[in-house]
């Protein structure tokens, strides 16, 4: 029976502010999302507001509602199965231990990642990167360490 191992939230994926929690189990990563741009309904700023500031004025004000969000997310996924949470919303996906060829772990001067290596039907190697912070990395070793520890990069 698949049994969680432990998880990592809040890691970004494809953009700083497209936001995914990945669940650890036995057989299989989980990446779920949690916060989109799309979650709020961009409120047109005045012509000026837009040419001079961008979204730099909009964020703040955005950021209580973001969290908000968040949270009724997290809340609300605590209650599903496993094959629920891949299924309840389509951004939603699994990496299957079966089908990684290598992990690893980067560290870079702006910016470190979670690597995926996957190999597919199709013979394509396909890569699922995830951007961490600085103090997620300890994390993310030591959960690779108990899954995929024989695909670890440079182990």
């Amino acid at each position: 029976m698949e049994k969680i191992i432990g998880s990592l939230v809040g890691v970004s994926y494809h953009a700083f502010d497209i936001v995914y929690d990945l669940l650890f189990t036995t057989e299989r990563v989980i990446a779920f999302i949690i916060q989109h741009p799309n979650d709020i309904p961009h409120q047109h700023p005045s012509m000026m507001e837009d040419v001079f500031f961008g979204s730099m004025l909009r964020k703040p004000r955005e950021k209580p509602e973001r969290v908000k969000i968040a949270q009724e997310r997290r809340r609300s996924l605590q209650e599903k199965t496993l094959d629920e949470l891949v299924a309840l919303h389509p951004s939603n996906f699994e990496v299957r231990y079966s089908a990684v060829t290598s992990v690893e772990v980067t560290r870079g001067l702006f910016q470190s990642q979670l690597m995926f290596n996957i190999s597919s039907p199709s013979a394509r190697e396909q890569k699922v990167r995830f951007s961490l912070s600085k103090k997620q990395i300890p994390d993310a070793q030591g959960l690779l360490d108990l899954v995929l520890l024989s695909k670890i990069k440079g182990k």
